[in-house]
């Protein structure tokens, strides 16, 4: 292989702009290609207001799959709308290319479940954008835990129903919003636990390892709330069983008309729990003399986690793919493809669960048992 790592990057939205950026600064990375299916995202003048001092200068762009698999490359970045794959991730791993998918890789399990046989089968780098693990104070965490019994993890998160306000898909031409918001809208997102619940349930599997069932109960939006396709629901309540026994808890708002985020993270272990706190992770817990001999100093139960800086995660992402894929070495990556389909899968199950009134879903049976089948296949 060159010593420079040749990328394609398939979708010039929101995230893959983000993607572009990242690689521009990465060395070992030379991108080569672009494809999207409108020509207006491959300008080189709308990519410039992105990526600081980009030049197309020896960049093939083209609007469709084929001619990007023509250009001479190494790896590819898939970032399009979950339900917008089409076979392509599988046919760049049958052509030897290592993959890039953005989160969520699809919103059918069947989908997802074949592109991770082609991964596997092939041979190939693969990786999911779960960009958090990469994250200084996360890893903190992780390593903080290491050695802790779980019990609990809480994550509450409040959204806005109009998030995610940089549009450059026509969806109006696909079948999608108007406005273009397509997080907004169950068919296109899978709904916020799908599009976004992801990122946090993936954190507490950093943390915590293998979920395996899921219950969910999912609050619909009313009729005369729903405008330009936002559809999704406006409250969800999902819990994951851990192989370990720790349950977590996932809730979730996406309200219209409040323009305002905010959430609350708590993880619990048999002696003490952590949170993140404005200046990183904080662990509360005794670790004195058992049973204290008097009474217990409060501001000694605070323990601020030594922690690296948050950093650009999008770049320490990026900067793991090109290595592992240049070197062949996956275990230079947080997360492989294959290990990142236990999110996948967790995820899709918590529609089930709900679409099922609530009913306990075994992942192991949603994978592969015939009374899901319905729900695994591509629609």
């Amino acid at each position: 292989m060159a010593a420079k790592l040749r990328v394609g990057i398939v979708g010039l939205g929101q995230r893959g702009l983000q993607h572009l950026e990242a690689l521009w600064r990465i060395p070992q990375a030379q991108v080569v290609a672009l494809c999207d299916p409108f020509p207006e995202n491959l300008t080189e003048e709308k990519l410039r207001r992105f990526v600081p001092g980009f030049s197309l200068s020896g960049v093939q762009v083209c609007n469709r799959f084929e001619q990007l698999l023509a250009v001479g490359l190494d790896a590819v970045y898939f970032c399009i709308p979950p339900g917008r794959h089409q076979g392509e991730l599988i046919r760049a791993a049958e052509q030897g290319l290592h993959i890039f998918a953005e989160k969520p890789v699809s919103l059918f399990l069947d989908e997802a479940l074949e592109m991770d046989r082609a991964i596997r089968r092939t041979g190939v780098v693969g990786t999911v954008g779960f960009q958090q693990r990469h994250d200084g104070w996360h890893l903190a965490v992780r390593d903080f835990l290491r050695d802790k019994r779980l019990v609990m993890l809480t994550q509450v998160t409040n959204g806005t129903l109009e998030s995610h306000s940089v549009k450059h898909t026509r969806t109006e031409e696909l079948g999608g919003p108007a406005n273009r918001v397509w997080a907004a809208n169950f068919a296109w997102s899978g709904s916020t636990v799908v599009e976004a619940g992801i990122h946090p349930l993936d954190l507490m599997r950093f943390w915590a390892g293998e979920v395996v069932w899921v219950r969910a109960s999912y609050i619909p939006r009313a009729p005369e709330d729903i405008v330009d396709g936002g559809d999704n629901p406006c409250g969800y309540a999902v819990t994951f069983g851990f192989e370990s026994g720790a349950v977590a808890t996932l809730n979730l708002t996406r309200l219209r008309r409040t323009f305002w985020g905010d959430g609350y993270q708590d993880i619990a272990w048999d002696y003490g729990h952590l949170k993140i706190e404005a200046e990183g992770p904080v662990a509360y817990y005794y670790d004195g003399p058992y049973p204290p001999p008097g009474k217990v100093d409060a501001a000694a139960l605070r323990h601020v986690l030594p922690a690296s800086p948050r950093g650009d995660t999008t770049l320490a992402i990026g900067q793991a793919f090109v290595e592992a894929a240049r070197t062949g070495d996956s275990s230079l990556l947080l997360n492989t493809f294959a290990s990142s389909m236990n999110s996948h899968s967790a995820v899709l199950g918590a529609n089930v669960s709900d679409q099922l009134g609530g009913e306990k879903v075994e992942l192991g049976e949603l994978l592969s048992h015939p009374k899901y089948a319905a729900y695994r296949k591509k629609t």
